[in-house]
């Protein structure tokens, strides 16, 4: 099986391949850095595959688990981190904690901080914890994120416990009955649409029709958020085309109904733990107030319709109405006629109305009018810069590559910061479609979009759109190789990666060359 994971790699090669990475990965785990805490309780967390129901059909995709089958992990601020992966896919893996500032070996990214962890091997993961709120772990190896190798993780603090009367957790992912690596394939010898069943449902597709779009307003007036309609093209099929989009692995035939009780107040951590789609949340007849955006605090902020772009997470409170009723909440696809969701339901004799996962109504892109309005509840310093980087977004020729500064990874030379720097990085994107930036190791804030300054939200990723410009700051206070990329699965193995590495930083596990991966077969 392994010998036909890799492609055309002999048994011979692949075995003396094997060799050396577990050679690799025991010289790692023997670092004294790694070893368990004393009396430390340890959780711990399963890398393997689950089944799950999609448009009625049963399949297998990968997922994080704990040993009674749980996905994912929520845990408290003051009790930290103390945990053992057990990686039991027939394949390489890592595990990445994205937006969480910890310990550069800990950080998960395969040939930049650590070899991947061999199959039927364990790594200890343990680190004290400076933040609270929502973010999530997922594989760092090949396209594991696409397999579902990607949990929630949940980091609670007492602020939190008064957010809401209850609070929910709902990851957002995309869905294809075909395997990643052959949608890969596939978009690389240019068949837009990743050759995926419903892009060839769409072969007749009239994509240069002008059609009434879906995106988001700023209502000057309400000083709100909410959907607006307009005319639009959307000019040819998005890269990859999707059978489903999935919320909490299910798809909108079959939602999760989450029963509620009238007049109370729920918090939804919403996260985007997809591969290449973003988001636009609609919460239908019911104002969410905006918390958080991924893991910080934002001076309150209302609406109906929200962007939540890959990687990103929001935090919405609502309050259930007093009348008794069916209140879906919706996150629809971005480019997309596709949708999923949840159902709250404030009475359980109410019947849940048939929702479809697919409609006619096509969204249109993601942009800057939410990140324009929102301000930092905890602002970085006021300081000026000491080390600038500029970078513009590249792709996607030749053959789909992506690059940052026109250079496409893997290559040796990092964007080089000192310790104690402000450092600011200017993104200007010239390519045909938005990305999603998510720098490792730090939070960062938006200094200033299109031109304009403005003291924006903190965050750890940050959707720079077609055409747009964005300035963002950080405090350079986290010494190590930093992993820094486009959180698109099929752009990031494309060459749409760095690193920001500290000149004082241990750079012995960094080997570009291991850019290499191991496809699981869906």
């Amino acid at each position: 099986m392994l010998a036909a994971l890799v492609g055309s790699a002999s048994l011979e090669v692949l075995r003396t391949t094997q060799a050396k990475a577990r050679s690799s990965w025991e010289r790692f785990i023997s670092q004294p850095a790694l070893q368990r805490p004393r009396n430390a309780e340890t959780v711990v967390l399963e890398i393997a595959t689950a089944a799950i129901t999609v448009l009625g059909r049963t399949v297998v995709r990968g997922c994080i688990r704990q040993l009674d089958g749980q996905r994912g992990y929520t845990t408290s601020q003051r009790k930290g981190i103390n945990l053992e992966l057990i990686n039991q896919l027939p394949v390489p893996t890592t595990v990445h904690w994205h937006g969480l500032i910890l310990p550069n070996v800990m950080d998960g990214v395969p040939f930049v901080t650590q070899p991947p962890i061999p199959p039927g091997q364990r790594q200890r993961i343990h680190y004290s914890l400076v933040q609270n709120g929502t973010f999530w772990m997922h594989s760092h190896y090949g396209l594991q994120t696409q397999s579902y190798v990607a949990e929630p993780f949940v980091i609670l603090n007492e602020e939190q416990e008064r957010w809401a009367d209850r609070t929910i957790t709902v990851m957002l992912r995309d869905f294809s009955f075909t395997p990643a690596s052959q949608i890969l394939d596939n978009v690389v010898a240019g068949e837009r649409g990743g050759g995926t069943a419903m892009a060839k449902s769409l072969a007749d597709f009239d994509w240069h029709q002008p059609r009434m779009l879906l995106t988001q307003q700023w209502d000057h007036v309400k000083q709100r958020f909410s959907w607006k309609q307009e005319k639009g093209v959307l000019m040819m099929a998005p890269d990859v085309v999707y059978d489903a989009l999935l919320a909490n692995e299910r798809s909108l035939d079959a939602p999760e109904i989450i029963d509620v009780e009238p007049g109370e107040t729920v918090a939804i951590r919403w996260l985007a733990g997809s591969a290449f789609m973003s988001f636009f949340l609609d919460l239908g007849d019911l104002e969410g107030e905006l918390l958080r955006t991924d893991a910080n605090p934002v001076e309150p902020i209302s609406g109906s319709v929200f962007q939540l772009a890959l990687a990103q997470r929001l935090t919405l409170r609502v309050k259930v109405p007093e009348k008794l009723g069916v209140f879906p909440l919706l996150a629809l696809g971005e480019r997309s006629n596709l949708r999923c969701g949840v159902v709250l339901r404030s009475h359980p004799n109410l019947h849940v109305p048939d929702l479809a996962p697919k409609t006619d109504q096509w969204t249109g892109r993601l942009d800057f009018t939410q990140d324009k309005q929102l301000r930092a509840g905890r602002p970085l310093a006021v300081r000026a810069a000491d080390n600038t980087i500029p970078i513009a977004l590249t792709g996607p020729a030749p053959k789909y590559t992506w690059g940052l500064n026109h250079r496409f990874y893997p290559y040796r030379d990092p964007y080089w910061v000192e310790q104690g720097q402000r450092v600011e990085m200017v993104f200007s994107n010239p390519t045909p479609m938005g990305h999603p930036m998510h720098l490792h190791g730090h939070e960062f804030q938006i200094l200033e979009l299109d031109g304009v300054p403005l003291a924006g939200a903190m965050r750890d990723t940050v959707y720079v759109p077609k055409g747009g410009t964005c300035r963002i700051a950080f405090d350079a206070n986290n010494p190590g190789i930093w992993a820094f990329h486009c959180h698109i699965s099929y752009h990031h193995v494309r060459g749409m990666f760095n690193v920001v590495a500290y000149r004082s930083a241990d750079l012995g596990w960094w080997n570009p060359a291991g850019f290499g991966h191991e496809y699981l077969p869906f």
